[in-house]
């Protein structure tokens, strides 16, 4: 094996846990209040930044299939750097819109290079049966940049203000733009320029490919409502908290537990489930998702922040078990395509859960304008009831199957 492997795995690794430190997630709710938003401002932008997502997997897919997985990536964090920047020297409703479109689009095309480029390393390295392996590693990173982030931008937050902590991720991202242009360069796709017709004719080959191979497709529904219900929880943490008057440093540390727990996922993931079956997953996590929301419509009429504080808690070691998951998938399925049509593949396999976080996030601004946060909570629990009661049964079948 190359002796550079090593020290390439860890430059790609920081560059992406540079990327990660998204220091304004923890108070995000407080940025946009401080540009005039609201609550529900904050669950219809997230909509937004998720159906700008879905309106980019085809594209990013195209394109992650026909350039290198590293300048894709250099793409991505140049647009991330650019709308940090933009809310930097502008403020308001219209310009908080533009960047999370702009996050968006930057965020699907981390999304199908990161783990598309280390498999293509992996296996220049002839050293695939890592995936697994090194993938959790690399989510490791990723939370705990983020668990960081909960931390240090609350705190810089608090006593320096917003400008401060953008100037600060803007720093972050140009180290990771530095890291990943010094990384080598895989030759991971055809060289052969295909047209516009080629492109979605292959895409429509995959997507038959996919519905006909049930190894994996019901799967990839699965993971993807599970992803989607567990954005819905991370995104719900400030407004409940803000509702039960939490003091601020208390958003750092219920982020920071949040992504500490995702990144010690990564690691268990990694080290201990490589050979692990996640079909034994697919009843536990259903079961952990319905005592999820049973704790969101508890903290919704208690006062008590110590019990309110456990019930956090508890929602975060759920989204743990869910990173758990969704990383033996995806390592999963990069077994099952070839070289050409992974990219696409994988833009199929994020489009699933975005499409969920979008009907969800966005149809939130009706529910809680008229009838409050409770209802759009009970709406979005029976959605869950319906459409994972749905594939776990189609799993569990294939399981009786097999």
């Amino acid at each position: 094996m190359n002796p550079k492997f090593d020290i390439n795995i860890l430059k790609f690794n920081t560059a992406l846990f540079f990327r990660a430190m998204l220091l304004l997630s923890p108070v995000m709710l407080l940025f946009y209040q401080e540009n005039g938003l609201t609550v529900k401002d904050l669950f219809f932008f997230q909509g937004i930044f998720y159906l700008t997502s879905i309106a980019s997997e085809i594209p990013v897919g195209y394109l992650s299939d026909n350039i290198s997985r590293k300048k894709l990536l250099i793409i991505s964090f140049i647009i991330f750097m650019g709308f940090y920047t933009l809310w930097l020297f502008c403020h308001g409703y219209y310009v908080i819109l533009a960047g999370e479109i702009l996050f968006g689009i930057s965020k699907v095309m981390m999304d199908n290079a990161m783990s598309g480029y280390l498999y293509d390393y992996l296996a220049f390295n002839d050293n695939k049966s890592a995936m697994v392996k090194y993938y959790g590693y690399l989510n490791f990173y990723l939370s705990l940049g983020t668990a960081l982030a909960g931390l240090i931008g609350t705190y810089m937050y608090s006593k320096f203000g917003s400008g401060t902590v953008i100037i600060s991720e803007i720093i972050l991202i140009l180290c990771s733009i530095m890291l990943v242009v010094s990384l080598p360069s895989i030759k991971s796709v055809k060289t052969k320029t295909e047209v516009i017709s080629q492109k979605i004719t292959r895409f429509f080959d995959a997507v038959k490919d996919l519905y006909k191979n049930v190894s994996i497709k019901y799967y990839i529904f699965y993971a993807g409502i599970l992803t989607s219900f567990s954005i819905l929880f991370a995104l719900s943490f400030q407004p409940l908290m803000q509702n039960a008057l939490f003091p601020i440093f208390l958003f750092g540390v219920i982020a920071f537990v949040n992504h500490a727990v995702r990144a010690l996922s990564g690691i268990v993931a990694g080290k201990w489930l490589r050979n692990f079956d996640i079909k034994k997953l697919v009843i536990p996590l259903f079961i952990l998702y319905i005592l999820a929301f049973s704790c969101v419509f508890k903290i919704l009429s208690l006062t008590s922040i110590p019990l309110l504080l456990l019930m956090l808690l508890f929602i975060c070691l759920v989204i743990g078990v869910q990173v758990i998951f969704t990383i033996l998938h995806v390592s999963r399925i990069h077994k099952f395509v070839t070289i050409e049509k992974r990219g696409t593949l994988m833009a199929i396999n994020n489009f699933v859960s975005r499409v969920m976080a979008a009907i969800v996030l966005i149809s939130s601004k009706l529910f809680i304008d008229k009838l409050g946060l409770n209802f759009f909570f009970a709406i979005a629990f029976m959605v869950f009831l319906v459409t994972c009661s749905y594939f776990m049964v189609k799993i569990i079948k294939l399981k009786e199957q097999s």
